[in-house]
């Protein structure tokens, strides 16, 4: 299996919590000459984003969550997941919350990170409902997690580099503070993160990579912040 990736991407750090939580070896494959939106990448997978899991097969699958299902069906052992459908559902249900209520308004905030191209009304409306976002994922994340057989679970290879990204656009925005500071559960959860043998030193990598893109691009770097 081949990984179509990059280090300063939080959704290809959730495959990598992933695989080195399941004790699996990815082959990582530089991005083809011209990136993302080169011919030899779109016909790789025309959706033109990463990761792309390459199998031996010659099947591609595109989007994080496919992936990780895909590992987690392929490799079944140890399990991301907890044992019962219940529990399975609760995993299943916050990683459904965190794409579809924080990561979506989110990323609809990127073509307003300059400020020169920054529409304000746009800007509260998509606050908004990222608050929103960060307030349900705050209502599953009340109780303990169930446990799991790998290192990670699903929902620990999903929602801290979603955090991560909260908090690094929530700085490029100049926001008051991080939707999800408000949200005692999530800060709870995100702080045991920080300490997590597998998830502490993949989100330390993310923002050490992040912090070479910044200040290759001029930026100030966000490091210290994170």
């Amino acid at each position: 299996m081949r990984l179509y990736a990059s280090s300063n991407s939080p959704f290809s750090t959730r495959v990598s919590i992933a695989a080195q939580a399941k004790g699996l070896e990815l082959e990582m494959v530089p991005l083809p000459a011209g990136g993302l939106r080169s011919t030899q990448f779109l016909t790789l997978s025309p959706v033109g984003k990463i990761p792309v899991l390459a199998l031996d097969d010659g099947l591609t699958l595109p989007e994080s969550s496919v992936i990780l299902r895909y590992l987690e069906d392929r490799h079944p052992t140890p399990s991301l997941m907890p044992q019962g459908a219940e529990a399975r559902a609760r995993m299943n249900t916050i990683a459904c919350l965190v794409d579809t209520y924080v990561m979506d308004p989110v990323i609809r905030l990127f073509p307003h990170l300059a400020p020169g191209a920054r529409d304000d009304g746009t800007v509260a409306a998509e606050v908004a409902r990222w608050e929103r976002g960060m307030a349900l994922l705050a209502h599953w994340l009340r109780d303990p997690l169930p446990e799991v057989e790998a290192a990670a679970s699903f929902v620990d290879c999903v929602v801290p580099p979603a955090l991560h990204l909260s908090r690094r656009i929530s700085l490029m925005l100049g926001l008051p503070g991080d939707p999800a500071d408000a949200q005692p559960a999530v800060v709870a959860y995100r702080d045991r993160m920080q300490g997590h043998p597998v998830v502490g030193p993949a989100l330390a990598a993310l923002t050490s990579t992040q912090e070479t893109y910044d200040l290759k691009a001029g930026r100030p770097s966000l490091a210290a912040r994170h």
